[in-house]
């Protein structure tokens, strides 16, 4: 039998034949699942729900799918040694793909954290801060997530609105876009920050006229002199944490999920989970490496790193930040932004960026780099066209493309480069153009129009592949696929945001599944059809059918992950 291990790095093993074709061996299954139709993602097979004669049985052999066909076709499979699910009216899709997520870092930094999401002012939020600071202890350090951008529009975001709410205890807000921080006075003592340095890049310690810290941080090289003074959690409860979250995960119709980071201690706890049982998804670990690190040293160790695994994760692939996010003013532009900022990259000398892109291209390791501003994409997407024709054999990704001019549009299908998207993302934006997404770029400027462009880019041949960016929002995969057909916040009750960047529930089902595999240079997978990893979801609604809000609360009934069955509704 073929391990699970094998199946995530590529090895897949023959269909297994002889129902039909004249043979007279009886197929073998070890599950078949059944239900009231399958949706394949292969319209040009001749068996598809949609385009064609319907199909409502999957059969699957050493984690493998070796059919797909009716129920009828499914009583001459031989399941003797196997078990037979029958999910009744259920729709059978391939398993969901989050294509941008951070599972690990986030089950262990959200533990027992204040959550800010929903705060619609600074008053607020300091009252949120006190009543959390009142069960904490004089020393305590006080977290808080999610804290909204747009109560400081007109505003400065400093910590003085809540210094007096910390009660002289160490902490730190994290601002929406998980790229800055509001520092409480005593974290900045115990950092030792007292004013400004210079970073060699875009990240920056915010001072007043006095050169006094605001206890504002802008970027990871700012930001982690605070952040990393708060203890990590014990090691066994960091696996626990890690473990159960992928399960919630794989209740939404998840089976594989792209973490683009990987902290210390992450492989540990990867192994550890494995050693008493398995991961309920799959997860795709890609370094991250950052501007300032040593270049020679890094690129040894991310190219050690490449191909470490166990049965249901490994390492694979490299991740950049090539700048910042618009809210903070450190995406890179090609024209400032309403307070003069995002004319830096992260990245500096950017040649550098270029180079590292050379290299590990030469060397066959994937890449995946943060762009947000048009700048930002517009470099990625030089630097990956200068490639040499023998350094193209992989792919390199674009995260996030939250801006982009009309004349890149069709650059990423014309270089094989994938979009990776979050549609939720485009719900910063406020209908009152208050937002400071808005206000950066700029009210009713062509930029702030060309917007989380999903639906161009994949109308011009791009692959764009969805994710979350949990736990910067929320993950659930059933409204992750909604925020893409309907451009809606679930359960927000507030106006559609880009209609026209909406896409079909054909193309957020394949953006959601096959694409993703596809930007992993997988295109084989993400499907259901013979041959393919037998990772599938199935739901109690149709998501090519039903009203994209009422798919996004739609029953899981299972998640088969490698043939294993991942997650099985009690109800």
């Amino acid at each position: 039998m073929m391990s699970e291990a094998q199946i995530s790095s590529g090895a897949i093993a023959a269909p297994v034949t002889g129902s039909g074709s004249g043979s007279t061996t009886q197929l073998r299954a070890d599950l078949v699942v059944l239900g009231g139709r399958v949706h394949t993602g292969a319209p040009a097979e001749p068996l598809s729900s949609v385009n064609g004669p319907r199909a409502d049985a999957v059969a699957i052999t050493d984690g493998v799918i070796v059919a797909v066909g009716s129920r009828a076709d499914a009583t001459a499979w031989d399941v003797a040694a196997g078990e037979t699910i029958d999910l009744g009216d259920a729709t059978i899709t391939a398993g969901f793909v989050d294509a941008h997520v951070h599972p690990l870092s986030g089950a262990e930094s959200r533990h027992e954290a204040l959550m800010l999401h929903g705060c619609t002012s600074i008053a607020e939020v300091a009252d949120r801060i006190a009543e959390f600071a009142a069960s904490c202890g004089e020393d305590e350090w006080i977290r808080g997530f999610g804290l909204s951008f747009d109560m400081f529009v007109g505003g400065e975001l400093t910590n003085a609105p809540f210094a007096e709410a910390f009660g002289g205890r160490p902490g730190y807000l994290l601002l929406f876009d998980g790229h800055s921080v509001i520092a409480s006075p005593r974290a900045l003592e115990l950092a030792g920050i007292d004013g400004p340095r210079d970073f060699g890049n875009n990240a920056s310690i915010e001072v007043y006229e006095d050169g006094t810290p605001t206890g504002y941080l802008i970027e990871s090289d700012a930001e982690l002199l605070v952040t990393d003074l708060y203890p990590r959690m014990p090691f066994a409860e960091r696996v626990a944490a890690v473990r159960a979250k992928l399960a919630d995960f794989a209740a939404t119709g998840y089976t594989s999920l792209h973490q683009m980071n990987m902290e210390e201690g992450d492989i540990e706890v990867l192994r550890a989970i494995e050693e008493t049982g398995e991961l309920a998804t799959r997860v795709r670990v890609s370094p991250l490496w950052r501007a300032s690190d040593p270049w020679d040293e890094t690129l040894e160790r991310i190219v050690a790193l490449q191909g470490t695994g166990g049965r249901r994760w490994h390492v694979e692939g490299v991740k950049f930040m090539l700048d910042g996010s618009i809210d903070n003013g450190s995406a890179w532009l090609f024209e400032a932004d309403t307070r003069g900022g995002g004319l830096e990259p992260y990245w500096s000398p950017t040649e550098l960026f270029t180079r590292t892109i050379h290299t590990l291209s030469a060397r066959g390791i994937q890449t995946a780099t943060h762009a947000i501003g048009d700048r930002a994409v517009e470099f990625v997407l030089d630097a990956v066209a200068s490639l040499p024709a023998d350094a193209r054999g992989v792919t390199h990704r674009i995260e996030h493309v939250e801006t982009i001019p009309d004349h890149l549009v069709p650059r990423f299908a014309e270089l094989g480069v994938p979009a990776s998207m979050q549609p939720i993302h485009a719900f910063c934006k406020r209908p009152d153009g208050l937002d400071m997404w808005t206000t950066l770029l700029g009210a009713g400027s062509e930029r702030a129009h060309n917007a989380w462009r999903v639906a161009d880019l994949d109308n011009a041949g791009a692959i764009v592949a969805l994710g979350s960016d949990w736990p910067v929002e929320e993950f659930d995969a059933r409204r992750v696929f909604a925020a893409a057909v309907n451009r809606k916040r679930h359960g927000a009750g507030t106006p559609a945001v880009d209609e026209h960047q909406a896409l079909t529930p054909e193309r957020a089902l394949a953006a959601i599944t096959h694409n993703c595999w596809a930007a992993i240079d997988r295109p084989a997978d993400g499907f259901v059809r013979v041959g393919a990893v037998a990772d599938l979801a199935a739901f109690g609604l149709d998501p090519l059918t039903a009203d994209a809000a009422e798919f996004a609360e739609a029953p899981v009934l299972l998640t088969v992950l490698g043939g294993a069955v991942a997650h099985r509704a009690t109800t």
